[in-house]
């Protein structure tokens, strides 16, 4: 034996066997990183380890079978036993040995103290999950693909250290043909998630891949087959492994329940997808008339599964929305406001009682608080909220509201600000935003809407609010370009008219102001807005007077959100306001309201 390894030394097997080990390994980090530039398949990598595990016993043979001598390369048997040994053959061995060690330990040390020593950066904790793609064989599954998408990026947004781009922003991304890092680079996030469902009869196949922007190199991929039983779990499991790639730091059970779908009966949770589809279809063409609709299909999912947070929390949303006439959402639908309230309260508590998380728990004892108008307690709930999520917007755009309301307008301002620097690639609830800014800061408002139509396609909502911002900052020219598009894109004739009102008084077109009125229907909170637009305030109060003998007083607060209502005009709101120590300012008149 001793011999033999005697021999193996001397025919520099040992040192060719290293040299080839070490060699290998800088070749499979040279790939690595130039297929990653290039979108290299993953087999590549696969085949070519392959081979290089292949080549080590060729290249041992190889170095036990001939020798480097003096007058050239031999084989070793015609190699005379007392020849001199060319010392070339072991100097070159050693340099390229030594050479390629140097340079794997320098990489090791700069990726262990780089990227596992440190925690990642929290730029490099985002991330933006693209409208996954259907694949299905009759390509009538976008509902679930979108919904399956969402509920994706919703989980991972749950998740406390993780930024996620906004479904808006993400999904005006679907079907397109740019790359990860063009996508990436516009929502200013440093990873994509992109992916495709495959849904045949009973079967379903989804794949998923994280892509790093930087050098638009394939992070993790995976492929998930299943049944139609098995999609709530496939869901689940591609956020757990997407938040676990982008290093959170949760422990395990924390992410698990964080990436949950809320419900396990996969019945209950499709209904839920189907009226969420449904929930985005009427607010992207602004059909809000079939607002019902929506309340219907977010019913049928609690029927399936009453326990269902989640779709809870939806209805209360939704049904707040029918108690408040100032509502964009509200539809007359003929239900008495004690059925409407006892819906909502029904709502409430199933959100607050099966609550999956604290944020959950959170947000529905804000609903309720918001409609008893305790509203210390909603801005205790809503900085509440900031802290369970410091990277989510939600209770910021609270704040917002609420310190508007309350007529504390600088604190509505920098909350404002706050929300908006959450989530800079501009989205369907930036509309919100600027419609609460326009009402505090000019200069703030005309930065977001500068932000907002630098975008392809701006939202509905966000043109509609950019509209009133760009008239109160004086600015017609400009609002009358908004105006042309929403006119060309929208389905909302109410909105249409109530913008084309606005734009002819901030023009002097009074008369026409007042015969585009003419047209409207019967809606309380409409024409009050109509008549607040056109400066026939008395007309306007009088029509509130009647709204407070038929809805509650939660109704009537709606209209808090405008600063040209003056609150002291009605005695049973005004005493609820001082009563909690609320002075709100006098009503600010709209400034491009007509002149008469």
């Amino acid at each position: 034996m001793l011999r033999l390894i005697e021999e193996l030394r001397n025919r520099n097997v040992f040192r060719v066997g290293a040299a080839y080990v070490v060699g290998c390994w800088l070749i499979a980090q040279v790939a690595d990183l130039v297929g990653g530039v290039f979108n290299v398949p993953n087999w590549f990598m696969q085949v070519l380890i392959l081979v290089m595990v292949l080549g080590l016993p060729v290249a041992v043979f190889l170095a036990w079978a001939f020798e480097l001598t003096p007058e050239g390369l031999k084989k070793a048997d015609d190699v005379p036993v007392d020849a001199p040994k060319d010392p070339r053959a072991g100097l070159y061995l050693n340099v390229f040995t030594m050479v390629t060690l140097l340079i794997a330990v320098g990489w090791l040390a700069y990726d262990k103290f780089t990227r596992s020593g440190a925690a990642m950066p929290q730029l490099e904790k985002s991330v933006a999950v693209l409208p996954f793609r259907d694949l299905s064989p009759e390509g009538n599954q976008a509902w679930f693909t979108d919904g399956l998408t969402e509920e994706i990026l919703n989980a991972l947004a749950r998740t406390a250290d993780l930024l996620v781009a906004s479904r808006r922003s993400s999904f005006a991304y679907k079907d397109s043909t740019e790359v990860a890092p063009v996508i990436a680079g516009a929502l200013g996030v440093a990873h994509i998630l992109e992916g495709s469902v495959r849904r045949a009869g009973d079967r379903l196949r989804v794949t998923a891949q994280l892509v790093r922007a930087a050098d638009d190199k394939n992070l993790w991929s995976k492929t998930y087959d299943g049944n139609s039983d098995d999609s709530i779990s496939i869901q689940e499991q591609i956020a757990f492994d997407i938040a676990n790639a982008l290093q959170t730091a949760m422990d395990p059970d924390t992410l698990a329940q964080m990436v949950s779908a809320g419900t396990r009966s996969v019945e209950a949770w499709e209904a839920y997808l189907r009226a969420l589809s449904l929930h985005h279809e009427i607010i992207g063409h602004s059909d809000l008339g079939n607002i019902h609709d929506v309340i219907a299909a977010y019913d049928h999912a609690v029927s399936l599964d009453p326990q269902f947070a989640d779709a809870h929390l939806k209805l209360a949303e939704l049904w707040e929305s029918q108690l408040n006439p100032s509502s964009v959402a509200y539809q007359d639908s003929g239900l008495p406001v004690e059925e409407r309230r006892g819906r909502y309260d029904a709502a409430i508590e199933g959100a607050a009682r099966y609550a999956r998380s604290e944020v959950t728990r959170v947000e529905a004892e804000m609903r309720a608080a918001s409609f008893d108008l305790r509203f210390d307690d909603q801005v205790r709930l809503a900085r509440q909220l900031t802290e369970l999520e410091p990277e989510n917007r939600n209770g910021w755009e609270w704040l917002q509201y609420l310190y508007l309301i309350t007529g504390e307008y600088d604190k509505s301002r920098e909350a404002g600000l706050e929300a908006w620097k959450l989530a800079p690639s501009p989205g369907e609830n930036d509309g919100g935003i600027i419609n609460y800014m326009n009402r505090v800061s000019v200069e703030d408002t005309v930065m977001m809407i500068d932000k907002a139509l630098q975008e392809p396609n701006p939202p509905l909502r966000v043109l509609y609010h950019a509209h009133r911002g760009l008239l109160v900052a004086g600015d017609a020219a400009r609002a009358r370009a908004v105006l042309d598009e929403y006119l060309k894109r929208s389905g909302d004739e109410i909105g249409k008219l109530l913008m084309q009102v606005r734009q002819a008084c901030a023009e002097g077109r009074v008369a026409d102001a007042d015969a585009l009125f003419a047209t409207t229907g019967d809606d309380a909170s409409l024409r009050w807005l109509f008549l607040e637009t056109l400066g026939r305030d008395a007309e306007a109060d009088a029509l509130l007077e009647e709204l407070v003998e038929t809805e509650s007083l939660y109704g009537l607060s709606g209209f808090l959100v405008y600063p040209s209502f003056e609150a002291r005009n009605f005695p049973a709101l005004w005493k609820m306001l001082t009563a909690q120590g609320i002075e709100r300012p006098p009503a600010i008149p709209i400034p491009y309201r007509c002149s008469r």
